[in-house]
């Protein structure tokens, strides 16, 4: 039976190690808290004020100093403390006040065409400073936000390993406790039970930290049918469900896929529906559009109303049938990579991989095959 979907509580927070520069860190949050008050227009307003003010300075004092640098850090000042559109709007500004500050200076001798060059140069620049800044800040936050899940995959990983590895110990204890016969022969099923259990909790916790790191697939060209039945076949030895196999007519003979990934995919779907199935669990192998789906079916309750997509987030399980809360999501993962998704709808789930038409094999569909 299904119950509500449990968490884990997350990890602690990465801040207290973000390997950020101290002022990045300062400057960033000051521009999270402008952003979130509504206050780019007072910002921007600022932003004019100040560069009006340099440009007056800069008039009143002639050529004997320069201002040039001020109109830099200005632009960049802003765009760190209210984002890139403020930063290219005081930009525009600061351009067309800095050329007017010379133009005076000039006795207006730049004639309109000079002043216009200027005040593109400038603007293009500060523009420029204006990105270099933001696209600066993009990436400590994109830094922030990989240490922050990191963090938190780390702690989630580690709370789900205690449970198994607790379990191990216990039965081990028992082992070495109970008298020699039934008890002892009982306590070592369990601890061999709970090391596969966690065997396959390491294997997946490494899977999902390749795939962080951008694993690419390795396509080629694979028979779909026997990579199926080679899965459906290694599950029925493991279970003793029925499992039936239909494959149906147009569908390709081979599609380019990672021959490696889709099985995994593919044999993620069947183990999960072996844990929830009463007695059958279906395959059926269909074109639909551009695609070929694998579509997995098992006769037990199917998901919560509402947790059609909860049930592929990394470590969230619906039923105490001793998953990880990592299937799911690494079956989805390895889909997508290979330009296909998998999803769940009509009860079923659904794998689907990119097609080849000019492949199909012909004749009818055989029917399931049990």
């Amino acid at each position: 039976m299904r119950t509500r979907p449990r968490t884990t509580r997350p990890g602690p927070s990465a801040t207290s190690r973000d390997p950020a520069p101290l002022l990045l860190r300062l400057v960033e949050r000051h521009s999270r808290r402008a952003t979130s008050r509504g206050a780019r227009l007072v910002a921007t307003s600022a932003g004019f004020a100040i560069s009006a003010l340099l440009a007056a300075l800069d008039f009143a004092t002639g050529p004997a100093l320069s201002f040039d640098a001020f109109y830099v850090l200005v632009v960049a000042t802003f765009t760190v403390m209210a984002g890139a559109r403020v930063g290219f709007g005081v930009a525009a500004f600061t351009a067309v006040a800095w050329t007017a500050s010379d133009a005076l200076l000039a006795e207006l001798r730049l004639g309109v065409w000079g002043s216009a060059w200027n005040v593109l140069g400038r603007l293009a620049a500060l523009a420029m400073v204006a990105l270099l800044v933001a696209t600066l800040l993009r990436a400590v936050e994109a830094e922030r936000a990989a240490a922050h899940q990191s963090g938190e995959f780390l702690a989630m990983a580690a709370h789900q390993l205690r449970t198994p590895v607790a379990a191990l110990r216990a039965s081990v204890e028992a082992v070495v406790h109970a008298p020699a016969g039934e008890a002892q022969g009982e306590a070592l099923a369990n601890a061999m039970s709970e090391s596969a259990r966690l065997g396959r909790l390491v294997s997946a916790l490494l899977r999902v930290a390749r795939l962080d790191q951008g694993e690419l697939p390795r396509t080629e060209e694979v028979a779909l049918e026997p990579l199926v039945a080679a899965e459906v076949a290694r599950m029925r030895s493991l279970s003793r469900l029925r499992f039936s196999v239909d494959v149906h007519d147009g569908v390709p003979a081979t599609v380019h896929v990672d021959a490696t990934a889709t099985a995994d995919a593919l044999a993620n779907l069947l183990d999960n529906a072996r844990r929830h199935a009463v007695a059958r669990v279906a395959v059926e192998v269909f074109v639909t559009g551009e695609h070929v789906a694998v579509a997995v079916e098992d006769d037990g309750p199917g998901l919560p109303a509402g947790a059609e997509e909860r049930a592929f987030e990394r470590f969230v399980t619906l039923a105490r049938s001793g998953g990880s809360g990592l299937g799911l999501p690494i079956a989805r993962t390895l889909a997508r990579q290979q330009g296909g998704d998998l999803v769940y709808e009509a009860k079923r789930f659904l794998l689907l991989i990119p097609g080849h038409p000019r492949q199909a094999r012909g004749g009818h569909s055989r029917g399931p095959r049990t």
